[in-house]
């Protein structure tokens, strides 16, 4: 670069980037200021010396553009709430799926019971029967993917009691009941638990939709707020430059007074545009903090992070290829990529899973029914005697008396009846009895239930019917609303490309038009007034052909985001952590 300026320390950073950027950039204006003498800073010169709020630039934060985003990526506080929204569903796909589990459960209990009894018959002696059960019972249950369910129960109970007719005392009664129930109409196809399942399922492929889609939204922003940064940046060395040309215009001048050639009313011209120019630099440093701030609240998730205190900057240069898309092709990676689509296939599904549950439950609900018993049963014998068997014994006694007077042979006393030896025992002989599966029950059928009026699912089914249209009415609206946005960007890009081209060309002409005033001006051919305003024009224009330079970024990087294509021009892959489920 010919000659030399002084940077002050609060532009140090600013022009490492600028000289970076100026020399990578194919197109852009090499800037070369000559400074003929070192110049004393004046007290209002000293003003641009500006400390940036919170910032020290003695520890800059170089950073590409890539790395902004995996930043971003990393740290911003809204992905980071997708994230859980997607952690969400996934407990809700596992708790509908719960559903489905077998379920356990027990209970136990002891009851003592003292009922009085109001004839013989009763078995209680003195008008009381007591009992005592000790019960301890087991079931278990479950909701298969047919929509049948089945249960199993088992019941255990050791009964004492005083009954004068009981034969067994302690007595241990066991049984295991198995239940299914299957239906054959209403929730045969789908039922509450398969909707919910199938529901949660799609949201969770919803939520990883939306996850994807914010994270889109988070690159494109960082994208954009860098290239903003980029720009904030050279446009105050821009800024700055033009105050070293006009600080070099007035020493001319002040040579030129003192030769006489100049009246001093031309240094006071050239001061006030000076104070001008130091404005805009000082507006262009509030502009850098405000872009960079925009930029570090993307990137950083923690407000007390060291980085807020480093200066950033981009080391990235604007691109000037320009790729070439055809609308047709736009569109159709659009409608192929963006999230905003799948999210609606995604809510049609949903809303199909409804439609297909209320109209099922529109049907009459028919259920096969069947069940299948074993028991068991053991005790010890009573020791109690039985009041029948005393007075059959007494009645056989006098008839054989009777029958021995009149000559009669006698009746047979019979022997006293026992119970089988396979019911004698404890609770394990009851068990043996329970498991040999030879005291069982079978039971088949039908159960029905037919509502004269089922205006609940009716209403609810007319309901997921009218939400289905609503859904293709909003994706309607959505496919058009995407042909707009890519319309849209591949007209900003076009537009901007071309502002590219004719900013170039107007720089370049500005840079032409500047040295030739400048040197009519040495020459005493031109005023001091049309050399401030080629400079000021030279100025403008070098902000123009940046401006259009990373407005041309920006809608490449929007150009990207409509056509769902932002996360592989990003190099970002995105792996579903449920893929496999």
């Amino acid at each position: 670069m010919a000659g030399s300026f002084r940077i002050d320390k609060a532009s140090r950073s600013v022009l490492l980037l600028a000289l970076i950027a100026s020399t990578a950039a194919e197109g852009m204006a090499q800037i070369v200021v000559t400074a003929q003498q070192p110049v004393e800073q004046t007290a209002v010169e000293k003003n641009l010396d500006v400390q940036r709020v919170g910032i020290d630039e003695g520890r800059p934060l170089a950073l590409t553009l890539f790395d902004a985003v995996k930043m971003a990526l990393e740290n911003n506080r809204e992905i980071e709430v997708e994230r859980l929204n997607v952690s969400q569903a996934q407990y809700d796909l596992v708790a509908a799926r719960g559903s489905r589990d077998i379920q356990l459960g027990g209970s136990s209990f002891f009851e003592n019971r003292t009922v009085p009894v109001g004839s013989i018959l009763g078995g209680g002696p003195n008008g009381a029967l007591t009992t005592r059960t000790y019960n301890y019972d087991f079931n278990a249950q479950q909701l298969l993917s047919t929509g049948a369910q089945w249960n199993a129960q088992m019941t255990n109970s050791r009964v004492n009691s005083n009954n004068l007719f009981s034969s067994l005392n302690p007595q241990f009664n066991t049984s295991i009941n198995i239940q299914i129930r299957q239906p054959i109409v209403r929730n045969f196809s789908i039922d509450d638990s398969r909707r919910r399942i199938r529901i949660a399922a799609r949201r969770l492929d919803l939520s990883d939709s939306q996850f994807r889609q914010k994270t889109i939204d988070i690159i494109a922003r960082v994208q954009r707020a860098y290239w903003d940064l980029v720009y904030a940046l050279r446009d105050l060395q821009i800024r700055r430059e033009s105050v070293d040309l006009a600080r070099t215009q007035i020493e001319q001048n002040r040579r030129k007074v003192q030769e006489g050639v100049l009246a001093p009313m031309e240094i006071v011209s050239v001061e006030v545009e000076l104070e001008r120019r130091k404005e805009n630099v000082l507006a262009a440093i509030d502009s850098i903090t405000r872009a960079e701030n925009a930029l570090k609240q993307l990137i950083l998730g923690d407000r007390k992070s060291s980085e807020w205190a480093r200066p950033v900057i981009p080391t990235d240069t604007p691109d000037q290829t320009a790729p070439v898309y055809t609308l047709e092709e736009t569109v159709r990676s659009a409608l192929a990529n963006r999230p905003e689509v799948a999210q609606s296939d995604l809510q049609k599904e949903i809303n199909s899973a409804d439609v297909k549950y209320f109209e099922n439950q529109t049907r009459p609900q028919i259920d096969l029914v069947a069940s299948y018993t074993t028991t068991g049963l053991s005790g010890s014998p009573s020791t109690t005697g039985n009041p029948f068997g005393a007075t059959t014994a007494l009645l056989t006694e006098r008839v054989n008396l009777l029958s021995q007077r009149a000559g009669l042979p006698p009746l047979d006393p019979g022997s006293n009846p026992q119970l089988p030896g396979f019911l004698t025992g404890g609770y394990s002989q009851s068990l043996e009895n329970l498991f040999s599966n030879d005291f069982r029950t079978l039971r088949f059928g039908v159960s029905f239930n037919f509502p004269l009026k089922n205006r609940t699912a009716e209403g609810n089914l007319g309901r997921a019917v009218a939400e289905r249209r609503k859904i293709g009415a909003q994706r309607q609206s959505l496919e058009q609303s995407i042909e707009v946005e890519v319309r849209n960007a591949l007209q900003t890009v076009e537009t901007t490309r071309r502002r590219v081209e004719t900013a170039r060309a107007s720089r370049e002409a500005a840079e032409k038009q500047s040295e030739s005033e400048q040197r009519r001006f040495e020459s005493g051919l031109s005023t001091t007034f049309l050399v401030l305003e080629r400079q000021n024009a030279l100025s403008e224009a070098r902000g123009r052909e940046l401006r259009a330079l990373t407005d041309y970024n920006k809608a490449l990087s929007e150009l990207n985001r409509v056509m769902g294509t932002t996360l592989t021009s990003a190099n970002v892959e995105i792996r579903s952590p449920h893929s496999g489920r």
